[in-house]
């Protein structure tokens, strides 16, 4: 027999574990395709039975999504002191602020010094406003924020040369 998984979410809402070896989609194959025992599958019909719908989606109910992207208050200090640097700030100044943002993220040797000898702080401001302003909307998940960062930043008009 096979099992919609949306029916195995009511008996087993943490059916699937981050932990495990295998994929998610090894996990969902598994769970809806091997037989659960006898008094599960009764539980389950009950739940059927009764008119158990989910009210997850109901009309009056928000949803916001997650994002990965905080904020703690070291970032909001090191976004707060971005915004006073101008076009004279050494570059060394601005990519150890941009490092200490994004320190949990990896990233090549250079990488950042490389961004705040290309772009200026002006446009580094701008980016990083849109990334909270878009982290603070939940418009978008930010996985990686250096990396979306990096994405943002390239888009932008260079520095000229020094």
């Amino acid at each position: 027999m096979r099992y919609d998984i949306s029916k195995i979410e009511k008996l087993y809402p943490n059916w699937y574990d981050k932990n495990s070896p295998l994929s998610y989609g090894d996990q969902k194959w598994i769970w809806e395709h091997v037989p659960l025992p006898e008094e599960e599958e009764v539980k389950l019909r009950d739940l059927e039975a009764n008119g158990n719908a989910s009210v997850k989606w109901n009309v009056n109910d928000s949803y916001k999504r997650t994002v990965n992207f905080e904020l703690t208050e070291n970032k909001l200090n090191v976004i707060a002191e971005l915004g006073t640097l101008n076009y004279r700030t050494p570059p060394i100044k601005i990519s150890q602020l941009l490092q200490t943002l994004f320190a949990e993220y990896n990233s090549w040797n250079g990488h950042w010094l490389y961004v705040a000898q290309h772009w200026n702080p002006r446009a580094i401001n701008r980016v990083i406003n849109y990334m909270v302003k878009v982290h603070e909307n939940g418009t978008r998940s930010i996985q990686n924020s250096a990396a979306y960062f990096t994405y943002l930043i390239q888009k932008r008009k260079r520095r000229r040369s020094l």
